[in-house]
């Protein structure tokens, strides 16, 4: 009885946690680790991470700035084992970028003029765990095959476009789960962006998944942050176009100024940025980590140009105020010599 009670518990949970607006087609929009369906487009305007790496533990934080008005909408990662989900403080991201703030250089430039699965689901389909923290209602989902899962979120209102169903494929083939999130936010939209989430899980392979976004409509822009012992590179997702570039690199310690992340460690580490954009059509794989090769500190510089209207006149004006100044000159010397040469002799 008990289990009974328990499977039809959980599969109202579940149904709750992936369902959408009956009658209302979903909308699909990629992110660059995962993937969203909403019952309204849904752009992501700026995607930050921050993976922390201990031992064979990897935690990936995650805050999603979005442009829409949806107000439901469900989030899907794939992770390569099972997750624990916990909410995340968005204060860690301001930190974050407080820390790694490029340095800037101004230069003024002189111009002239203005400037300026519950049981009985489809066979190949396991819920493996389930968890409501917050406004987030979680569901972890295993599978043999693609189809198998795709089916089974179908089979709960979840409905996967066609390319992002394919796209989870390749990680289910490699034993990866799928982490399905309902996404309710408090303020009636996600116009203000997503609450920071949390997954942490143990891999041999650190990595950052990404193909999920080789289904984006549009480029992706992504700030991802590395959390390591030592400075940490990054591969390139999109092998055909610009890899991610590294904007800072430095030794962090608790330090009062940065409580949140602070609480996060025990000692002093390495913390590594890349930003990047890139091109869905580019992607081909995920973010893969690997120590670098040196700890030598770095900060990006960023030179600021201004441009200034000039006090002086168009340089052409200049010219001929010079000519004129002395053909002027000129003619006053001239007389001058003339006045004497005609001036009387005195006897």
């Amino acid at each position: 009885m008990a289990n009974g009670r328990m499977a039809i518990r959980m599969a109202a949970v579940l149904a709750l946690v992936l369902a959408m607006v009956v009658g209302n087609p979903a909308l699909s929009g990629a992110c660059a680790c995962g993937a969203f369906v909403a019952n309204d487009k849904l752009d992501a305007v700026q995607e930050t991470a921050l993976v922390e790496l201990t031992g064979r533990t990897e935690s990936i934080t995650l805050a999603v700035q979005a442009r829409s008005e949806a107000t439901q909408a469900a989030f899907l990662m794939p992770v390569p084992a099972r997750a624990r989900f916990e909410m995340a403080d968005g204060e860690l991201f301001a930190e974050l970028d407080r820390i790694s703030r490029p340095d800037v250089e101004v230069r003024r430039v002189t111009v002239d003029g203005e400037g300026g699965a519950p049981p009985g689901s489809a066979p190949g389909a396991t819920v493996v765990d389930h968890v409501e923290i917050g406004p987030y209602e979680v569901a972890q989902l295993a599978g043999s095959d693609a189809t198998a899962v795709t089916q089974w979120l179908g089979d709960n209102d979840f409905t996967l476009p066609t390319a992002l169903g394919g796209a989870l494929a390749p990680y289910l083939a490699e034993g990866w789960l799928v982490v399905a999130v309902r996404l309710a936010p408090t303020s009636g939209s996600l116009a203000s962006g997503l609450p920071p989430m949390r997954l942490t899980f143990e891999t041999d392979t650190p990595v950052y998944p990404m193909r999920l976004s080789a289904t984006a409509e549009r480029r992706q822009p992504l700030r991802l942050y590395v959390l390591a012992d030592h400075r940490t590179d990054v591969s390139n997702p999109a092998p055909e176009g610009a890899a991610p570039e590294l904007t800072f690199a430095g030794e962090v310690r608790p330090d009062p100024q940065y409580p949140t992340l602070s609480a996060a460690l025990t000692g002093p580490r390495f913390l590594t940025r890349y930003d990047a954009e890139l091109s869905p059509e580019l992607i081909t794989d995920d973010i893969r980590f690997t120590r670098s090769a040196t700890d030598e500190p770095h900060r990006e510089l960023v030179i600021v140009t201004e441009y200034v209207r000039s006090p002086w006149p168009d340089p052409a004006v200049l010219l001929i105020l010079t000519a004129l100044a002395l053909a002027a000159g000129a003619v006053v010397i001239v007389r001058r010599r003339s006045a004497k040469r005609d001036a009387p002799t005195k006897p």
